[in-house]
Order: C-alpha cells, then structure tokens, then sequence
C-alpha cells in the first residue's frame, strides 16, 4: 500500500527471482560471519525514535483501515506476531525465505494449486506454528472482509476457492484460476499473518496468565458466525490499549520481542522472547520505542548524542534516530558526535491525486494532453536539490527505480515529461487553450475534434484548481508553493489549502460527481506509496478501476487488462507483463509524479546490524552492540 495499498509443472517462486533469492542468503551468511568476527557485547538497551505522528494503538494483526499505519504494522506488530512470508534483505525488495515462517510455496495445476509447507516455530506459550493456525487466520479473515485494510474486491481470499490443511505445517489453497506465481506470493500470501490457537475464542473466559489461553475445544473460528464472534472479541480487546502488557491474549507471540510496557504517550519497551527459536535471536536486553511530539524534539535529543557506555546506558538517550529534513546541514555535527549516517529511501513512489470525477476539474483532468502538460511543470531534480536537501529520487514510474531491485526496466530511470514550461504551453494551446502566462488560461475551443479541448469543458473555461497537502514537512512547502509559481507561467492558477494530514486523509477519497465529498480537486497525501504488504509492484490497488486505494478514481480499460495480464501471466512471463503495466501507466499519467524523499537516520557508531528494511520493517533482533 500506501496505502492503504499487487500441466502438472511444479513451479517454486524463488525459481523465478534466481538473482535475488540467491543474494539473500548470501548476505545471511555474510552477515553472520561479521558477527562471529566482532566483539559482541550481549544486553544493553537500543532507543529508537519514533516518528512524531501517531504512537502505536492496535495490535491485533487483522488490522482495518482506521488502524493502517506504519507505527501500528511495521514498528510494531511484526515485533511480535510475524507473517508467513518476511520481504525485505536489508535495503533489498524481495521474499526473504530464510527469515520466513513459511518455505517457498510450490505452485501446480497450471498455476491453481498453491502448497504452502510451514517451518519449525512455536508460540511464546509453548505451542506449535500451525497449519491450522493459517486456516485461522484466513477463516477470519473470510468472515471479516471490510475490516481487513488490505482487502481489494476480487482478490485475496476471494480468489480462493478452498483451502485446508493437509499436514501439521502443511496447508493446500485451491484457486479459482491460475495466477503469476511471483504476484500471488508478494501480494496475496504476504496478507497471511498465522494466529495462534489461544486467540480462537468468543470471550475471555479460562484466560489465566502470561503464558496463554487454552483454545477453545470448538474452535468457533470454523464457521462464518463464530468467525465474526472471534474477530468481534479480539477487536474489542485490541482496542484496550493500556493493558497490552499485562494481557494474556496479546502476550502470546511467535515474534522474536514480547511488549513489556506500553505508556500512554507511546512509549514501547519490548524485551525478548525466550522462547523464540527463529533465525537473529534478539541479543539486546531492550528495545524500547521513544515517543515525540515534534521533529523537533527529537532532534533535540539527537544533538544531546548517542548513548554512552558502550550499550546504550540506562537513559533513554537515541540509539537510532533521523535527522528533520530542514537539519540536514546538521550531519557532519552529528557524525562528529558519534552517529552513523545513512540516507534511506522507500520501495514505492511519491504522487499527488487528481481528482478525475470533480465536476469542475474532472473533464480536464481526462484528458491526457492536460495531465502531460502539468506534469511538465514538476521540477523533479530542481526541488530535489532546492527543497529535499538532495535526499530525494525522482519519481518517473509505478515501479520505482530505486532502491535497486528485479523488477524496474530501463524505463524506470527515464523521465518522459521533463520539466519544460514551454512544452506546457505548446501542448495547451495545441488542444484548444488560450494560452495567458502570468494571467489564466482559458478553453477557446471547446469540443472533441482534434485541436478542441475536450469532452465535458466549455466555452471559457478558465485553468484553476485548489491543490490541498498537509502541514508539517517543509520540502512540501516549498516545492508547492514553487510549482504554483511555475504553472502560473502557463496561465494555471493553483490556489494552495495547507491543511492537517488527518483532514487529507479524510477528504482525498475516492467520490461521484454530485456528491459533495467530491469537491477536492487535487490532493497531496505527503507520503509515498510503499510496497507493502502487497509487495510486488502492480497496479490493482491504486490504479485498478474502483479499487479502494483509486482516491482520483482514475478508469481505464487499456490498464486495467495490462493490471489483470501482470496478475495472472506464468512466471515465464511475468517481466513482460509487468514492464507492459508500468510502462503504459508512466505516460498515461493516472497521478502525477514527484520526487520520493528520503530519510537521514542517525545510528549509535558501535550499534551494528542496523541495516534499514527495504519495505519498512523494523528489526531490532538483528542490532547489537559491539565493544
């Protein structure tokens, strides 16, 4: 998301990403050789910074879209409850099968059949990782459609005709057609996160201590309505954010942390699982997430220096943090200071919405000629290097370029619509546009002929919007602000509505013509779209027609059949397909692109194994400090 938000032949995924699954146990293996090699200095505690938006407040994996963020999901739950499938080596996008609770899947049946085989790995209370615990997960899953925030119409579980388990860890999914296989993996098993049994319950009756509930000798799970009774019971009390340490249900982990105390302002200590028997076992005594109000109180604490004494002190000074992006001439400072400095970027893509059902705007913005022309007027490299610090990447695809992965073509690297406020004005006055810099620019030509302005606009009709992004993050101050000043050269008059992020986020969503909700014209959410948990970077989430994350409500046949074909071509051609998406959708321009920014984190110099997640979990079980 981001969201909010993709005969007989046996075929096993890793097969098809030969490159990347090989890299990644190579780089296990090397990575364990370093530690070997180091002074490992066991215990300590590591702080990490929160980012200063929202503290974490569920923790229930089967998370609805009220609850979607990144503190809740990747800086928290999969702390301790982890999913079939880990993405991400490091800063490389891709399955990582050897911190995974599941094996390769082995796809037959053309492609119909998916056998999923579960590694060894027991709950915090002694009990297996099971097969039945995916059954669990997906029978609750079933019954709870619109409360899952990764749900998508038509895709998973819809796409699953039936499934069982067919062996302690081994469970069998039968599909109602074949599907690429790389796709099915990264975007639709990614959903499954196994639960354990002790959570199979209606009601907490018979829960009794820190080591777990016995399940329920019905298992309710098994039908529709117990289902919904289950997930009803687990909502209810993940809800309950004050007793998340002290609960029973959530002290059931597979996770390699368990939460020790979570304060009311955000703060998280978590403390290791002992009975964790999964791959980087945790060798920090604590980790504990710091809470912020600002950007700038954490900065504050930053500039006071890392902690001293080798492992983290006892006070809660930052062991990693990032530095605000109007303190970047701050690094050397902070390297001086005894900080690691790394620039990390998002697997995923910065836009900004236009809203294609506006009653105003909508007509416009249909037409491909306009979108081309806008776009022209984004100056990618010059607010890179004006207003992000020079941490940024131009966006020029919807499968990013950067961080390096297997799946971006050539393509990706080129930018089709460079910035050219010239070519904006000849494409305008080329389709029926008085063209008035510094003044507005108005349609002289209206109609659907060839040189008109298009279907829907009138006679007069003049260029000017309400572009609406949130308050807080300077670089978007400023780049708006610029590309303002820029379209006003073509005659486009933007008027600029700096609001909250919580107000972006309710009134960028998708809408009909005559509703009021459909007065926004363009919006900027002020975050990238992430690959995650659909990680495999197709299109059906955002760009598909009517799909939840189409807040512009974008529709087009021609994308819609290449968003299918790269869904449910064989692994034989899935870069094909893939390639034939991305590229009809970087010109067909659905969004417009900006530049991703990237984050400066700041890491304790003798921290190690601090390696950012290319999707944005977070992995403490891999930190330890050296002597």
């Amino acid at each position: 998301m981001t969201v909010k938000l993709r005969g007989p032949v046996v075929v096993v995924v890793c097969a098809t990403l030969i490159a990347a699954c090989g890299s990644t146990r190579a780089a296990h293996h090397s990575a364990a050789a370093v530690r070997s090699a180091a002074a490992v200095a066991r215990g300590g505690t590591a702080y990490w910074a929160e980012q200063p938006l929202e503290p974490p407040n569920y923790i229930f994996p089967l998370i609805s879209g009220a609850y979607y963020t990144n503190e809740n999901v990747y800086d928290f739950q999969t702390l301790m409850y982890r999913p079939l499938y880990w993405f991400g080596n490091g800063n490389r996008p891709g399955v990582d099968y050897s911190l995974s609770l599941g094996d390769a899947p082995v796809y037959s049946d053309h492609n119909r059949v998916v056998t999923i085989t579960l590694k060894r790995a027991r709950w915090s209370n002694g009990t297996p990782v099971s097969a039945r615990g995916v059954i669990f997960w997906i029978n609750l899953l079933r019954a709870n459609r619109a409360d899952w925030a990764s749900y998508v119409p038509g895709g998973f579980p819809d796409n699953v005709v039936s499934y069982r388990a067919t062996g302690p860890r081994t469970v069998r999914l039968r599909l109602d057609r074949g599907y690429n296989p790389v796709w099915f993996t990264d975007n639709e098993l990614s959903q499954i996160t196994p639960l354990p049994m002790a959570w199979d319950r209606t009601s907490s009756s018979g829960c009794h201590s820190n080591s777990g509930c016995p399940a329920l000798a019905a298992q309710p799970d098994a039908t529709p309505a117990g289902a919904r009774a289950v997930y009803a019971f687990l909502n209810a009390r993940a809800k309950r954010v004050s007793g998340y340490a002290s609960s029973p249900i959530w002290q059931v982990v597979d996770g390699p942390w368990k939460l020790a105390q979570l304060t009311a302002d955000g703060r998280a200590t978590f403390v290791p699982n002992k009975l964790y028997d999964g791959p980087d076992r945790p060798r920090l005594a604590r980790f504990v997430e710091l809470p912020f109000t600002s950007a700038t109180a954490e900065f504050s604490l930053l500039e006071a220096g890392p902690a001293r004494g080798g492992q983290g002190g006892s006070q809660a000074q930052i062991s990693v943090g990032y530095v605000p992006d109007t303190d970047a001439p701050q690094a050397a400072a902070l390297r001086a200071q005894g900080y690691r400095l790394a620039t990390v970027y998002p697997y995923g893509f910065d836009y900004f919405e236009p809203n294609f059902n506006n009653p105003t705007a909508g007509p416009v913005f249909r037409q491909l000629y306009f979108r081309q022309a806008f776009q022209h007027l984004v100056n990618q490299s010059g607010w890179i290097r004006a207003y992000y610090q020079g941490l940024g990447v131009p966006t020029y695809s919807p499968v990013p370029a950067q961080p390096a992965n297997p799946y971006a073509d050539a393509q990706a690297h080129t930018n089709p619509y460079p910035f050219s406020v010239s070519a904006a004005r000849r494409i305008l006055a080329a389709h029926g546009w008085r063209v008035r810099p510094g003044a507005i620019t108005s349609c002289v030509h209206p109609g659907s002929k060839r040189g008109d302005c298009g279907s829907g606009i009138r006679q007069g009709q003049q260029l000017r919007f309400t572009l609406m992004y949130p308050d807080g993050m300077s670089y978007t101050d400023n780049a708006m602000v610029d590309l303002q000043s820029v379209a006003r050269q073509a005659g486009i008059e933007l008027a600029l509505k700096q609001v909250t992020a919580a107000t972006v986020a309710a009134q960028i969503e998708p809408c009909a013509p005559h509703m009021a909700a459909c007065s926004w014209q363009l919006g900027q959410y002020g975050s990238a779209w992430v690959f995650a948990p659909d990680h495999y970077p197709t299109g059906e989430e955002i760009f598909q027609t009517g799909a939840l994350g189409n807040v512009g409500s974008y529709s087009s046949t021609a994308i819609d059949r290449l968003i299918r074909a790269s869904t449910t071509s064989p692994a034989r051609d899935a870069q094909h397909t893939l390639n034939a998406y991305a590229n009809a959708v970087r010109l067909a321009l659905p969004d417009f692109w900006q530049p991703s920014p990237g984050t400066l984190e700041t890491f304790q110099a003798n921290l190690a194994g601090t390696t950012p997640n290319a999707y944005g979990y977070l992995s403490p079980e891999e930190w330890y400090f050296t002597r």
